[in-house]
């Protein structure tokens, strides 16, 4: 599907299948996006597509939206209070969260093995090599992750409903809440 934002932007949207049997679809849609919209069922939860999706665009250095779909089955299945709404939603950003984390972690120690090998390579002997040890987490801690996460407030994070056909961010909530209160 296409669409024209303001005349200047010409959008391609490809839906990719969302079921696991489908990631060599996904995974070429993936190589051919500026962007990616990553849509987690709130009901289901983060799924093992959900790790796939994340981890293609990781590989391609796309940097991707969240999009937590399907709001309106928390209030009128669940009957969620907006308390316990809340407390899902966040579980469920901790958990997309933990997933961009382990791909970080994975990355970092990657190069850091990477690093090893050249050093066994080009300087290190076979007898240094056994006194030699490594901090494999040096690598994690020295590293500014704070931008692979999504975060509400950072605008990366889409609540909705397709099914009803709304969707919102954070600041456009905001700014509703405030014009209907006078805030």
């Amino acid at each position: 599907m296409s669409m024209k934002e303001n005349e200047e932007y010409l959008v391609n949207l490809i839906d990719t299948p969302g079921h696991v049997d489908f990631s060599s679809e996904v995974s070429t849609a993936v190589r051919l996006c500026d962007g990616a919209l990553v849509v987690v069922d709130v009901v289901e939860g983060v799924s093992p597509q959900t790790h796939v999706v994340l981890h293609q665009a990781w590989l391609e250095d796309i940097k991707p939206c969240l999009v937590l779909n399907k709001l309106d089955r928390l209030i009128t299945e669940l009957r969620f209070t907006p308390l316990e709404a809340y407390l899902h939603l966040q579980q469920i950003l901790e958990q997309v969260n933990a997933v961009m984390g382990n791909l970080f972690a994975s990355d970092i120690l990657e190069q850091a093995s990477s690093k090893i090998t050249k050093l066994e390579e080009d300087q290190i002997r076979p007898s240094q090599l056994e006194s030699q040890t490594f901090d494999w987490s040096s690598g994690l801690e020295d590293t500014d992750d704070s931008s692979i996460y999504f975060s509400p407030k950072e605008g990366n994070v889409i609540f909705g409903s397709a099914l009803d056909g709304w969707g919102f961010g954070i600041e456009q909530f905001a700014d509703q809440y405030a014009k209907n209160w006078g805030v």
